[in-house]
């Protein structure tokens, strides 16, 4: 049987999503969640409950509330429900202890199907993202972080930091205060003198190497 905390907005939507989760075989659903300590205290229900967590719902740190989850409570599978599913934010997620993500814009089925995997402990994230992933991964020399610790500026540190919360140029402009081309020009500076490849590769470099103040 496995377990579900539905922690989606709007209410409406929670409810008709609990609704119908609660009539699929082998699913039961713990309640509905509107806030980090309520998506806590599902979990408390069923240590192994799947979350399918908004990633959009709870303020712009989802991520944040994401690595909180995972901490409180190691052996929930958060499910992530995002508007946004490309490589940044799929890094930003599984980064911060998600098992996966499922694009908004996807059909009910995939969900199902995305929480089945996610509930016996596989990894979801749309086809198309992993196969990127997996090249990027295959064809990037990961540098050691005393290679570029004292080259990268403050600046592209900061921006390092964005790319690893799953931000967008656009957003890491507005966030800092610059204009969408210096961002560009950044991240060109830091891809050459971190040997990465692609935003991805950047953000799950950024896991381990980002300084205490970035």
């Amino acid at each position: 049987m496995i377990s579900i905390a539905v922690a989606v907005q709007p209410a409406l939507w929670a409810e008709l999503l609990g609704i119908i989760l609660e009539h699929e075989p082998g699913m039961k659903v713990l309640g509905n969640a509107a806030s980090e300590d309520e998506i806590l205290a599902l979990t408390a229900k069923d240590p192994n409950s799947v979350v399918l967590f908004d990633f959009e719902a709870l303020g712009p740190n989802g991520a944040g509330v994401i690595a909180r989850i995972h901490r409180a409570a190691p052996r929930a599978r958060v499910l992530v429900l995002a508007r946004r599913s490309g490589e940044e934010t799929v890094a930003a997620v599984l980064r911060a202890g998600a098992a996966g993500l499922v694009g908004k814009h996807m059909a009910y089925k995939t969900v199902l199907d995305a929480i089945r995997a996610v509930a016996v402990g596989e990894v979801w994230a749309n086809r198309w993202t992993t196969a990127q992933v997996i090249s990027q991964l295959i064809a990037t020399g990961r540098p050691e972080p005393d290679d570029v610790s004292f080259t990268l500026t403050r600046r592209e540190w900061e921006v390092v930091s964005a790319v690893g919360r799953g931000l967008r140029s656009r957003e890491i402009a507005l966030e800092l205060g610059i204009s969408p081309k210096t961002v560009k020009s950044h991240l060109s500076n830091i891809f050459g003198k971190t040997q990465l490849k692609g935003r991805f590769a950047l953000a799950l470099w950024a896991q381990g190497n980002l300084p205490q103040k970035a």
